[in-house]
């Protein structure tokens, strides 16, 4: 797992890590396989690696990657990776999409092992997609299209109560479906079109 983790490395070591604070923690198994799907980003739903393709292709010297995001803190929050020598990094940009023993994916064929805790009854988690670079960082292209909670998580035996070098005994968490997030600038775009479109009414209405 370590010499997938080694270009984000650089990254991660600059970035403070954030934790949820529990006394039970363990290690969630995830990935993403290459049979996922990403809805909302066309017409119709497509393939992963060509949606994943299209954000590379707009962005010189690129790359995609997936993350767990933690949903219910004060701030934003990801969970830490194991790097492979013992202990963990930031997950915050995430393990990048390659092609590990003939199969792409991100955390594939053995799946991710991320540190987890409990938390509060509040804490939910999501698998979410990026495009990186190194001088922009991450940013959200599609996220999964249910969370789940650490009670869910640990029913569906996803998670472990300790790290394992080999292949673990517990399932692997994949969603199978994400959605896409459309780009800041088409939001804006689409804000500022409404905003244009009630004030042209209200000056239609002062004519009248």
């Amino acid at each position: 797992m370590s010499t997938r983790l080694l270009r984000l490395a650089a990254l991660a070591a600059v970035v403070l890590t954030v934790r949820v604070a529990s006394a039970e923690e363990g290690v969630l198994y995830w990935m993403v396989g290459s049979d996922a799907t990403v809805s909302g980003g066309g017409p119709d739903s497509q393939g992963i690696k060509a949606y994943l393709k299209i954000y590379e292709a707009a962005t010189e010297g690129s790359w995609s990657a997936a993350r767990v995001r933690v949903i219910g803190g004060e701030s934003d929050m990801f969970l830490d990776l194991y790097d492979g020598d013992g202990g963990t990094t930031s997950g915050e940009y995430g393990v990048e999409f390659d092609t590990f023993e003939g199969v792409w994916g991100a955390g594939v064929p053995d799946g991710v092992q991320a540190s987890i805790s409990s938390g509060t009854p509040e804490y939910s988690f999501i698998i979410e997609l990026g495009n990186v670079t190194d001088a922009d960082g991450w940013t959200t292209v599609a996220q999964g299209t249910s969370t789940m909670t650490y009670t869910q998580l640990a029913a569906a035996g996803y998670i472990h109560p300790s790290f394992n070098m080999d292949t673990p005994e517990s399932a692997i968490w994949t969603p199978g479906s994400f959605q896409a997030v459309p780009e800041p600038s088409g939001g804006l775009l689409t804000l500022m079109g409404v905003a244009l479109l009630a004030l042209r009414r209200k000056r239609t209405g002062e004519v009248a």
